[in-house]
């Protein structure tokens, strides 16, 4: 069963993304392609998980800049 805080979580990505959508002046659909693909690579390669959408959000931006 899911707990308030998962549901809480997946808002604050929700609302991240449209945020880095606005950001690198790309639509939210494009941006959550890219940053599902990152964040699935980053979480096959990582032994702690607590900072993954942290690091996703930045190599996102990093990414959808240049």
């Amino acid at each position: 069963m899911d707990s308030p805080d998962h549901f809480k979580l997946e808002t604050d990505i929700h609302h991240s993304i449209e945020e880095l959508a606005k950001e690198v002046d790309c639509p939210v659909e494009q941006v959550n392609i890219v940053y599902d693909k990152t964040l699935n690579s980053l979480k096959s390669k990582a032994r702690i998980n607590d900072f993954l959408h942290v690091l996703a959000s930045k190599k996102v931006r990093d990414d959808l800049r240049n």
